[in-house]
């Protein structure tokens, strides 16, 4: 399996290159990756999330997908905890990225690529405690005020909504017509590729001699990538489910920082150099700590 997932990083890395090139030659610009960014969070992440779902009921992925959702629940209070203690109370950006890890762009791609399409299941269910913690606890870290919190979001993002039709779809004893599955499947295979351009893109738009000056950042990239999924490895120990699935839960754990930490802390007045320092320097040292942590989480686990 760190086989598999060394060269699935590398097909990574090289995608992520296309997006430097891309940048670099001005292909695209800041308003393409925004727009780019649009059509994954909006288009490929939920049909990656409708076809994960769209598939025959089966009692026993019920069952395990409620105990990875309870058991997310735990890593992420675990996480907040990391976090607060890690970065101090006055470093908001970086607890942000500390505790939200880019599941979308990043954990989908390795999960597909590593385990199989019929994982993705259980990235849905971590979607639903992760968009509702991220709408509350994130969005109220990051602005300080809690009036900034929306329930209306919550229950407006697509990834969310694309949760409840699939399980709908997962309930119903109904197949989806041929044009409709062939969309999706189209539609989601954009979701690798198009999240690793926009990350190279967002690297080649980056002053990197600015960001590694930042001593925070150094901190903050080791505690999302080697404190937190270290930590995790006891707390899977204990879940009742298949070594896969344990699997599942740490290469969430493991991955980057949500790219939304930048936008956010451009949204609500942070440091929005630091928060794209995080976004992309965890992105870049995950594809050497992934392998590391996971092999030893496969020894353990």
């Amino acid at each position: 399996m760190v086989l598999i997932l060394i060269k699935q990083i590398i097909v990574m890395l090289a995608m992520m290159s296309v997006g430097v090139v891309l940048y670099k030659i001005k292909a695209v610009d800041e308003t393409g990756v925004a727009q780019l960014s649009n059509i994954a969070l909006y288009v490929a992440t939920p049909c990656v999330v409708l076809r994960a779902l769209a598939i025959p009921f089966d009692a026993e992925k019920i069952s395990m997908g409620v105990l990875v959702m309870l058991f997310f629940l735990v890593i992420f209070a675990v996480s907040v905890v990391i976090a607060r203690f890690g970065c101090g109370k006055a470093d908001r950006v970086g607890s942000f990225a500390v505790v939200f890890s880019n599941s979308g762009f990043v954990g989908i791609p390795l999960i597909q690529g590593i385990l199989g399409d019929e994982y993705v299941f259980y990235v849905t269910m971590t979607m639903v405690v992760g968009t509702i913690t991220f709408w509350t606890y994130g969005v109220l870290l990051m602005s300080g005020d809690k009036n900034e919190v929306s329930v209306k979001k919550i229950l407006t993002n697509p990834n969310l909504i694309a949760v409840v039709v699939g399980m709908a779809l997962f309930f119903a004893p109904v197949e989806l017509p041929y044009v409709v599955a062939q969309v999706i499947g189209g539609m989601a295979n954009m979701n690798t590729g198009l999240g690793m351009v926009i990350l190279g893109a967002t690297l080649g738009a980056s002053n990197i001699g600015l960001m590694i000056a930042d001593t925070r950042l150094y901190k903050a990239i080791a505690l999302r990538l080697v404190v937190v999924p270290l930590v995790c490895i006891p707390i899977l120990m204990l879940m009742p489910v298949p070594f896969e699935v344990r699997m599942v839960m740490m290469i969430i754990s493991a991955a980057p920082a949500a790219s939304a930490t930048s936008m956010l802390a451009l949204k609500y007045g942070g440091d929005y150099s630091y928060g794209t320092g995080l976004a992309i320097g965890t992105t870049i040292v995950s594809m050497l700590s992934m392998p590391i942590v996971l092999a030893l989480a496969m020894q353990i686990l």
